[in-house]
């Protein structure tokens, strides 16, 4: 993950105290700043709101900042900014694999021939385009060609040029 958190707070903040719990559990690495105990923390903090004010639980998820947010908003920012960090869902009835990025759906799908899995195209929402969103989804998936032992035929260009820049997806994609 190259999307550095940065948690604003200090250790008798109950709610900073929860945001540490949840990165924790969620494997997430999180730098934490203790506001009271760093004057250069305090003023780093102070340079992200116009008012100067110390306002913590202040979370910043690489440019984003988020000011006290609930477990859903916070859910939801990490989703959009770090799509590495969801799971890839094979939906074998549609013949794709899709990753769920807060209700937009990137796919790959698919046909079934020969007991190979022909990837004919790959799609990420227009508005999550240009993230690096794709990369991840084509990837995901051929993890889970591999957990599931199938053999697959890039067909979709995308597929293919991500395929072809490691060796690592040899054994199961076909150019």
């Amino acid at each position: 993950m190259s999307t550095t958190i940065k948690l604003y707070g200090t250790e008798r903040c109950h709610k900073t105290k929860y945001y540490q719990s949840f990165f924790k559990d969620n494997n997430l690495p999180f730098t934490f700043l203790d506001v009271e105990q760093n004057e250069i923390y305090a003023e780093e903090l102070r340079g992200l709101y116009e008012n100067r004010k110390l306002n913590f639980p202040t979370i910043t998820i690489g440019q984003k900042k988020l000011r006290n947010p609930n477990k859903d908003e916070l859910e939801k920012w990490l989703n959009k900014l770090i799509p590495s960090r969801l799971n890839i869902v094979h939906e074998k009835d549609n013949k794709r694999f899709i990753l769920d990025i807060n209700g937009d759906i990137a796919k790959i799908d698919y046909q079934l021939r020969d007991n190979k899995m022909y990837l004919i195209h790959s799609e990420v929402p227009y508005n999550l385009r240009g993230q690096g969103i794709g990369k991840i989804l084509v990837k995901k998936t051929f993890e889970q060609l591999t957990k599931e032992g199938y053999k697959a035929i890039a067909v979709c260009s995308y597929i293919k040029a991500v395929a072809s820049r490691s060796e690592k997806w040899r054994d199961i994609i076909e150019h």
